[in-house]
């Protein structure tokens, strides 16, 4: 292979043949070198990889964020010590990498760094030790403190509504009307009709978390074919294992019967039992994009919090449901039971040995609660 070197002497020239021709044997020719840009290299080798693993759709998208937050992607803050500004030379070496991983740390948490160290393993390092850009990993067998800026711990066990307090926000939901409020967008191509969907949306959704205590990814992810009326009239939810955080399928009663009857009002409408039941508000053949479902519901939180007087529904999101569900039975059904119907982990001898099918139990404890 042939290189023409340029310079101003013929010293400059040779030593610029020199680094060209180790750059050419240490990588084939190929495409990539270590004077590459290492943001390029993220963007165009460590994306792509990431988008093409069989990954669950939640788990991309957090290993996405972390791919960001090594880049330095960020609107909230301003990394000094991404990868991006480097090149893949400069980028790889322990230090470097060290500086980053602890800056998003500091920035995101040590959980996020934790990820992102993980992410820059696998999606990263393992591509550039493909292309024989690098050989090994610099990060192996090396410990990195990421604990400095490790956020404070959350409250065990969440935080959770009152018997009233949970009464109320279920009846101020099922008397609210989506329309209400609603006016014509002056511009733009939403029409009236798709805000008064979107705010529907953001109602029917956490009516159904808040009676079902499911993860908002399990809820978004339902089809009209996952939603069973039983015998006793009771509708069911099927969580597939595919959807579930916990990777165990599961069937979940909705617990309150007005509600229940609002979801087969909405099932009415729908287009085929393939499309979502909590769906784009414009297509409900389409999931429900994460950013405008987590926007909608923050609103909607933020208006219970006013009209009903409750703090919590200032800060706490949709996790609030499975915490409420969880104390409000928490003297009437088995923890067993409980962690079967939430989609916990157990301990082995309780998910071995135990029957977790049955979750009349909790249905009839959820009208009990109502009777009182």
């Amino acid at each position: 292979m042939k290189k023409r070197s340029q310079g101003a002497t013929k010293g400059q020239v040779r030593q610029r043949a020199k680094v060209t021709a180790k750059e050419l044997l240490a990588t084939g020719g190929g495409a990539w070198k270590t004077t590459s840009s290492l943001g390029d290299y993220l963007e165009q080798v460590s994306r792509p990889a990431i988008e093409n693993a069989k990954l669950r759709p939640n788990t991309q998208t957090r290993y996405l964020l972390a791919l960001g937050q090594l880049a330095g992607d960020c609107k909230a803050h301003s990394h000094a010590d991404s990868l991006r500004e480097h090149s893949i030379g400069s980028g790889t070496r322990f230090r470097a990498l060290e500086a980053c991983l602890k800056e998003v740390a500091k920035l995101h948490g040590t959980e996020s760094a934790r990820q992102a160290r993980s992410v820059l393993s696998k999606y990263v390092l393992q591509q550039l030790n493909r292309d024989e850009l690098i050989q090994g990993s610099p990060l192996a067998g090396m410990s990195i403190d990421l604990t400095s800026a490790k956020p404070a711990a959350r409250k065990r066990g969440g935080q959770a509504l009152t018997k009233s307090e949970y009464s109320a926000v279920l009846d101020f939901l099922l008397g609210l009307d989506p329309a209400e409020g609603q006016t014509k967008p002056s511009r733009g191509r939403w029409s009236l009709a798709d805000r008064i969907a979107k705010r529907r949306n953001a109602v029917e959704l956490t009516l159904l978390q808040a009676t079902t205590g499911l993860r908002v990814s399990e809820a978004n992810s339902l089809t009209w074919a996952h939603v069973e009326t039983g015998d006793d009239g009771t509708l069911h939810l099927g969580v597939t294992a595919e959807n579930s955080k916990t990777h165990r399928a599961r069937q979940v009663p909705v617990l309150d019967a007005r509600v229940a009857e609002r979801l087969l009002t909405r099932q009415n409408s729908a287009a085929s039992s393939s499309a979502y039941v909590i769906g784009s508000p414009a297509d409900q053949t389409i999931v429900w994009n994460r950013d405008n479902c987590q926007k909608s519901t923050t609103a909607l939180y933020l208006e219970l919090s006013e009209a009903l007087d409750i703090a919590l529904l200032k800060t706490a999101r949709t996790h609030l449901w499975r915490a409420t569900l969880n104390s409000l039975l928490l003297d009437q059904v088995s923890e067993v039971v409980r962690a079967a119907f939430f989609g916990h982990d157990t301990a082995i001898n309780r998910a071995a040995y135990t029957d977790l099918a049955d979750t009349s139990s909790m249905v009839t404890a959820a009208r009990r609660l109502r009777a009182v």
